[in-house]
């Protein structure tokens, strides 16, 4: 992985926050992460939220059983 700002390669490891591994540029000395954690929901959790949708439920009983919040309901139903 090359430095997001200056596209250079040489790197050394510079600890850890929130359990990711963190890297110091050694040409800009900026500090970076290469591993992005997915927040993204798998496409049967959105079929589901659909479906209970379509059934009746509200935005946030539909979040309560998904594990996601009501406003995260909301926009995947007007994507939908």
């Amino acid at each position: 992985m090359k430095c997001p700002k200056c596209s250079n390669g040489k790197k050394i490891k510079s600890g850890f926050a929130k359990g990711r591994q963190h890297y110091k540029c050694k040409d800009c000395g900026y500090n970076y992460t290469v591993e992005l954690k997915s927040t993204a929901k798998p496409g049967l959790m959105r079929k589901q939220v659909l479906r209970l949708y379509l059934k009746g439920l509200g935005f946030r009983s539909i979040g309560r059983l998904s594990g996601v919040s009501n406003v995260s309901v909301l926009n995947q139903i007007k994507k939908l």
